[in-house]
């Protein structure tokens, strides 16, 4: 046998070797992780189980109403049965958390977290203007990430429901302060409903929120408070898609705070968005006050907007006052697109955006300080 084919031989034995150890390998069965920690069996509350769970450890909450605050500072998941069957309620007296407000659940110190399968729930006991007043469902802030899947936050108000100041929101992720720490939340195939003030907001540079495939309903007009869904503000990040968003209004008898005077009122809406690293896509805003209020968002794509009070989208320029709609459809309720030209010289590209059933006009286009507002391709 020659040197060459000596070697060949050699190669080929060396290669059936490693198929056969890898083979070896992967035919091997891995270790299993330590069991859940079980509640109530193992414990009697969630937070107990916290406290003595290692990092990494899954939490399993059995079916049942638990009373409680909860608190997580280290990397777990916390794994309900049923969306419907495992509720973490609001006690009666609520302490605050770490940041000196109470919240039901509060996620924070770069804990990576996971909740499923759970309702968090108010309301909370006291009045507007009462101690104890519960400001956030869950609170998430200071590097940590909460996942958030198949799972409802729900009534996060107070008794009875009233526009308190710093009140009432379901999520709360990162923080307004500049410099701050920032926070993240992935939320998906969840229910956000019923809360008094905003259902889900992050803010702050660095933060960043992926809503995806989500509920998130205002109490409407019924409610007798202003709303707002979703909001990306402050430098926060994040993509909002395939959401059904509504019932997001200002009370008609509330004319000193919100209104359709963009210069002398507020507008509150199913999702409102300002800054660079944000796209907003295949969402439904229904029955909102307005469907969108927008300002300087990476991408506006294929959203329905239904039924909103005064407009289905309202665009006001913040840095460079260029905005690109692509598909989708504004119908029914007041007007069709509010552009504010009022900081800076706005231009809106549509593209195959459709308009129908609108009370108002389907453009709008408010200008002020000398500044011009542009629509390319509108009806």
């Amino acid at each position: 046998m020659s040197q060459d084919s000596m070697k060949l031989v050699a190669i080929a034995a060396l290669a059936i070797s490693l198929y056969a150890t890898s083979q070896d390998a992967s035919a091997a069965p891995s270790r299993p992780g330590p069991p859940a920690i079980v509640v109530p069996t193992d414990y009697p509350t969630i937070q107990a189980a916290i406290d003595a769970a290692k990092p990494g450890r899954t939490v399993q909450v059995l079916a049942g109403t638990y009373t409680e605050q909860i608190s997580i500072s280290k990397d777990l998941a916390i794994v309900g049965a049923g969306m419907d069957t495992t509720i973490i309620r609001a006690p009666g007296t609520l302490v605050p958390n770490t940041l000196g407000s109470p919240s039901i659940v509060e996620v924070y110190g770069g804990a990576r977290v996971s909740m499923s399968g759970l309702t968090v729930s108010g309301p909370g006991a006291a009045a507007c203007g009462e101690d104890g007043v519960l400001r956030w469902g869950i609170r998430v802030h200071t590097n940590a990430h909460l996942d958030f899947g198949f799972a409802a936050v729900r009534d996060i108000q107070n008794t009875p429901m009233a526009p308190c100041p710093r009140s009432g929101t379901a999520f709360s992720i990162g923080t307004s302060v500049p410099g701050g720490p920032p926070a993240s939340l992935s939320i998906h195939d969840s229910e956000v409903t019923n809360y008094q003030s905003v259902g889900i907001i992050a803010l702050g540079a660095g933060t960043r929120a992926d809503i995806i495939h989500n509920i998130v309903a205002g109490p409407g007009h019924a409610g007798g408070v202003p709303t707002d869904g979703i909001e990306l503000v402050a430098g926060a990040a994040g993509t909002i898609a395939h959401n059904t968003v509504s019932g997001n209004i200002c009370p008609d008898d509330m004319p000193e705070n919100c209104g359709p005077d963009f210069f002398n009122q507020l507008q509150h809406a199913g999702i409102g968005a300002a800054g660079p690293g944000i796209v907003i896509s295949h969402n439904r805003l229904v029955g909102n006050q307005m469907g969108m209020f927008l300002a300087e968002v990476d991408e506006i794509s294929q959203n329905v907007m239904v039924d909103n009070d005064y407009f289905g989208l309202g665009l006001a320029g913040e840095d460079n006052g260029l905005f690109t709609v692509t598909g989708g459809e504004i119908t029914g309720g007041g007007g069709g697109l509010w552009v504010a030209a009022v900081f800076m010289d706005v231009t809106v590209n549509l593209k195959k955006v459709t308009f129908s059933g609108l009370a108002g006009p389907a453009v709008e286009i408010l200008e002020d300080g000398g500044f011009t507002g542009t629509v390319v391709g509108g009806p």
